[in-house]
């Protein structure tokens, strides 16, 4: 062989190389599961309900101190937002293999909440239509503590969890 071939060669197995690796990389983007690249959005204390085309065997939430789901039925979700943050959600089917991978970013309804500031102290207020404490992360400590206690006793004389 000369050079030429030789150089030919090399170029040829260069293409064949890059059209290999452009064909893995379709591949791979074709095997992604449902809603792997969407978003949900929650606000705090709110619901929303996903529905999937397939059973859901088990569901994983990444940070469950943001967002809280539960099975409704066979192939329906409910997330609640629990706290402001970004995690993520992980339903997968009786054979293990992923259906749904979503990023759920909770927000506070800003819109019905009113922070008061004293000095360094901070409290935050839902005022619909009139204002009431609510907890809310980065509230002074005592005032917090005193609606988590309060927001506790209501739950349990109401049965609820």
């Amino acid at each position: 062989m000369t050079a030429q071939h030789l150089a030919h060669f090399a170029d040829s197995a260069r293409r064949l190389i890059r059209s290999i690796g452009l064909t893995v990389a379709l591949a791979t983007a074709l095997v992604q599961p449902a809603f792997s690249e969407e978003t949900v959005d929650l606000v705090i204390d709110f619901a929303k309900v996903l529905q999937l085309n397939e059973p859901i065997a088990t569901l994983i939430i990444g940070n469950p101190g943001i967002a809280d789901a539960t099975i409704q039925d066979d192939q329906t979700i409910v997330l609640t937002g629990k706290a402001a943050g970004m995690t993520n959600l992980i339903a997968m089917n009786d054979n293990g293999e992923e259906m749904a991978n979503v990023l759920v970013r909770v927000a506070s309804n800003v819109r019905r909440l009113t922070t008061v500031f004293y000095g360094s102290k901070r409290q935050t207020l839902s005022c619909a239509p009139t204002c009431e404490q609510v907890i809310s992360v980065g509230d002074d400590e005592e005032k917090f503590e005193i609606a988590k206690t309060q927001i506790e006793s209501r739950q349990a004389f109401s049965g609820s969890n």
